[in-house]
């Protein structure tokens, strides 16, 4: 009787076994293998301590490109190659702001945005006028604002929910501000940094320059409040600007990229990826260091678990997303010489926080294919998956029709890091990075698995 028991025991749980779902089951697996794993964040402390700054033209940015790329070759991927271009680059070594006030020299948090010129090497010394924004600054006379430190201190609106949009909610201040102050003459340009916190970490960025470029830099904002009391009190404040950079016509880098070649379609590539380069003031832990170790992560899961993917699966390490987005018009253009049939491509580049979702930017047909995973996906955080934005370095590979997804976290924390010092590696949890990991390769596995 006993042995009868044991047997019909046995035979209950492998009826079980194969009674379960096979997506279930491998969406299972691959979660047990992710939150198990240290690999993805133990790259991503290398790349944070031994290469952060990683701006385009940097030896740091050749060095994270070799790291990784000796890690795909380690792992025994079926290619792993750089992708050549050239670009322009730009450098900065050291960004001062001070305000000059009775004999003293009050010194400000900053960092120089790119690609903001030098200073001569005494600095730039004016007198400063604070606006809220580029509206204020039109409707100024130009005799106001010739020869002077335009300061943009314009908030961000925080009574919005999402804090991609509270970023949106000033980012024309840094954007499109030194430009406009340059055209009306102005010597420099100080401005509040785009974040969501009150602290001493500068923000810098990308600033959109026409023709006449001048020396511009993000301060603080507990260091914008203190410029904004102090001209308050003095309004013919003095500031200088030290800005040490230099502009860089053409730099020869590169994007890198693995693959896993499928087994039934391995001409039709299946991208993932995130960008490599960071800001020069940054290790760049979620911005977006942690986009490119989830995504090699997601080859590694497909190699461990031994999941025979129909098309291959490819690993992009884009460079030069922050500055000129460079990398991803250099693989669309490869994409186009050589003739690739991209199927579809997801970008990680909003942090590496809790998930939440995917946007997809895709045909409504399309759209509701992958959306109907969100049930399968949802036992590991994913609460959506709706129709949307995906990512900078995909993008242009929509003009190929290729359907583009991004994935999405909790962005409560991610604008009090980004573009900053303060987005360094002790900021990631790896509870968070492991479960992105698992959602990126466990869409990619339904996608490759049904089609679109």
């Amino acid at each position: 009787m006993r042995l009868f028991c044991i047997i019909f025991f046995l035979l209950f749980i492998i009826n079980l076994s194969f009674g379960q779902k096979p997506d279930e089951k491998v969406i299972r697996d691959i979660f047990d293998n992710v939150l198990t794993s240290n690999t993805a964040y133990n790259n991503l402390e290398y790349m944070c301590e031994h290469a952060p700054g990683r701006l385009v033209g940097s030896n740091e940015s050749l060095i994270a490109l070799e790291y990784l790329q000796n890690y795909f070759e380690e792992l025994g991927v079926d290619t792993v190659f750089l992708q050549e271009f050239t670009t322009p680059a730009w450098k900065c070594k050291n960004t001062e702001v001070s305000i000059l006030s009775d004999n003293s020299e009050i010194l400000l948090r900053a960092d120089a945005l790119g690609p903001s010129p030098a200073t001569t090497p005494g600095g730039l010394i004016a007198n400063i006028i604070e606006v809220q924004g580029l509206d204020e600054l039109k409707n100024l006379d130009q005799k106001y604002v010739e020869g002077k430190i335009v300061f943009y201190n314009r908030p961000v609106d925080m009574k919005l929910v999402n804090t991609f949009r509270v970023y949106s909610s000033a980012i024309d201040q840094r954007y499109h501000g030194p430009a406009l102050a340059a055209e009306l003459g102005a010597a420099g340009v100080l401005v509040r940094s785009v974040g969501t916190s009150i602290d001493t970490f500068p923000h810098t960025g990308s600033t959109g320059f026409k023709e006449k470029k001048i020396p511009s830099a993000a301060i603080s904002t507990i260091d914008a409040n203190l410029l904004s009391e102090a001209l308050k009190k003095e309004s013919t404040l003095r500031v200088k600007i030290i800005i040490d950079a230099e502009e860089l016509k053409e730099v020869t880098t590169y994007n890198l990229i693995a693959d896993i070649r499928g087994s039934e379609f391995p001409d039709e590539f299946i991208v993932v990826g995130g960008h490599i380069d960071s800001w020069f003031n940054s290790p760049g832990a979620h911005d977006d260091g942690i986009g490119c170790v989830q995504s090699a992560d997601v080859l590694r899961v497909f190699k461990e678990l031994g999941i025979d993917n129909k098309r291959t699966i490819r690993a992009i390490m884009f460079m030069d997303e922050e500055l000129y987005q460079s990398g991803g018009n250099a693989y669309a253009d490869y994409t186009k010489s050589n003739n690739i049939k991209n199927y579809c491509a997801l970008e990680a580049d909003a942090g590496g926080f809790t998930p939440e979702g995917f946007m997809v930017d895709a045909s409504d047909s399309i759209v509701n294919i992958i959306s109907a995973y969100q049930k399968l996906l949802e036992p590991y955080g994913i609460h959506y998956i709706k129709k949307g934005g995906s990512g900078v370095d995909i993008n242009p590979l929509k003009s190929f029709g290729v359907p583009l997804m991004g994935y999405r976290t909790d962005s409560q924390r991610y604008m009090d890091l980004h573009h900053s010092a303060n987005d360094s590696f002790d900021k990631v949890h790896i509870r968070e990075l492991q479960l992105g990991s698992g959602n990126m390769a466990a869409i990619i596995y339904l996608i490759d698995k049904h089609g679109l």
